[in-house]
């Protein structure tokens, strides 16, 4: 009865967290919508329309040898170990022991005793301290999963900007090898014509000096894409061969109509910023810094604590062999700090300062969140509308180039007039795949900021990572 009279004072007398803050989200994105088209696949799949296995593969290999990702999976099983412990110290403890004991009585002879049994102890919950530690290590464990998931996004991201980075790299190589090559054909018709006399010495030194500088932009370009290629090497742990042979073997880069449109963005703010684990794990740090702030005010007001046991005895000394059972209950310790309040008074400030900068960190996470997929959203709108203009640039200059250089064959078209159309098709060429690297980099970053697949609702059946 006195058990049950004091539990159901600890429910009534339980000390209740602060409300958590509730920041204000904006009601509509400000920045121009997506697509209408927008393919409505699930974030979790949204590598798969790359249709690219090559991507799949490197990403799974950096996850798994990516140290962020290796420390927030530690992370994950250090919250559930102390979720464990948490509820474990909520409850009854009970203990195996055995003592022996060999030494003279006042009413038995000398002789030996031995008992063994359970002893058990439990300090009743009368103010809810516990039962919010086991909510704040509850909230801790569901925020160290949300960082887990949060990590193997980033590291899928980077292996794609990667990925997507070498390859048109390896693209833009192209480009600056046929301008060298167009450079070099120029420059040996130049030198034939030189020496029978049709062309001046001037000129053909001009020729010369444009192979030469097309020479050097191909070669820098040959060097960026090789550091490339080594940070990939670093980041799947492959051998530098089987990544060459990969990307040889991995299908044509998506073009812009495959990227028009690859998600669809809700139109309602809070609903996309909730599937952000960021967030979800900021809000969890929130529920878990006013969990805390109640533990530190139970811990001001008195225990309450039982023990008992039960155990089998035996005693042997003199003429006596005595096997008895023995059990207890009690005693019941009711304890009140007195001396020294100040530093739990302290410890219960310090909570609240804590619950207070939490609240804080949250709000700043949730604009954060707002701003990452406005900015995401204005820089694929913006590029969206240059990808017509760049095409037209290319095609254009393309053919300008062409005819100059036919003219030029005929004598109808002088070295200068070939440089400049040449100039134009290559700075067009390389704007259209540096075009198409922003392109892909803008829907990897929006896929990102929207959380990558993230849902809060799956939380409760997720599984430990392997």
């Amino acid at each position: 009865m006195a058990m049950a009279g004091a539990a159901l004072l600890g429910g009534c007398a339980a000390v209740r967290p602060p409300d958590p803050a509730t920041p204000v989200m904006p009601a509509t994105w400000y920045a121009p919508p997506l697509a209408h088209q927008g393919s409505t696949a699930a974030l979790t799949d949204w590598w798969g329309q790359f249709g690219d296995p090559t991507l799949a593969d490197w990403m799974a290999r950096a996850q798994a040898l990516s140290p962020s990702v290796g420390s927030a999976r530690a992370q994950v099983f250090s919250a559930r170990a102390s979720l464990a412990g948490a509820q474990a110290a909520g409850g009854p403890q009970v203990a195996a022991v055995a003592t022996a004991v060999r030494a003279p009585d006042t009413t038995l002879p000398l002789g030996t005793t031995v008992s063994a049994g359970l002893q058990a102890s439990w300090e009743m919950d009368l103010w809810g301290g516990q039962s919010a530690a086991v909510r704040g290590a509850q909230a801790d464990e569901a925020g160290a999963r949300a960082g887990w998931h949060a990590a193997r996004v980033l590291v899928a991201a980077e292996t794609a900007q990667a990925y997507y980075g070498y390859r048109l790299c390896l693209a833009q190589l192209a480009v600056t090898a046929d301008d060298r090559d167009s450079r070099e054909r120029t420059a040996r018709s130049s030198a034939v014509t030189e020496k029978a006399g049709l062309t001046a010495p001037a000129v053909a030194a001009l020729a010369r000096a444009s192979h030469a500088e097309g020479s050097n932009r191909y070669q820098q370009q040959r060097a960026a894409c090789e550091g490339q290629l080594k940070a990939l090497v670093a980041l799947t742990g492959l051998a530098e061969p089987t990544l060459r042979d990969q990307v040889a073997a991995a299908p044509a880069l998506p073009g812009h109509d495959r990227l028009q449109a690859m998600l669809a963005v809700n139109a309602v703010p809070a609903e996309v910023i909730r599937q952000r684990p960021d967030v979800y794990q900021a809000q969890q740090a929130l529920v878990a810094a006013s969990e805390a702030v109640s533990v530190s005010q139970a811990a001001l007001w008195p225990s309450l604590s039982l023990q008992g046991n039960v155990l089998r005895n035996r005693f042997r000394g003199g003429d006596l062999d005595i096997s008895v059972n023995s059990w207890s209950v009690g005693p019941f310790t009711l304890s009140l700090p007195l001396l020294g309040r100040q530093g739990l008074q302290g410890r219960a400030e310090a909570a609240q300062a804590h619950y207070d900068a939490a609240a804080q960190a949250y709000a700043a996470t949730l604009r954060q969140a707002v701003a990452e997929v406005e900015r995401s959203l204005v820089t694929l709108s913006s590029l969206a509308e240059r990808v017509s203009a760049t095409q037209t640039a290319v095609e254009g200059y393309t053919r300008s180039f062409e005819a100059t250089e036919a003219r030029y064959r005929v004598g109808l078209a002088n070295l200068t007039e070939l440089e400049d159309a040449r100039r134009l098709k290559l700075a067009a060429d390389s704007a259209a795949v540096a075009l198409l690297q922003e392109r892909l980099g803008a829907w990897i970053t929006l896929y990102v900021a929207l959380g990558g697949g993230f849902d809060p609702q799956a939380q409760s059946e997720w599984k430990a990572p392997a």
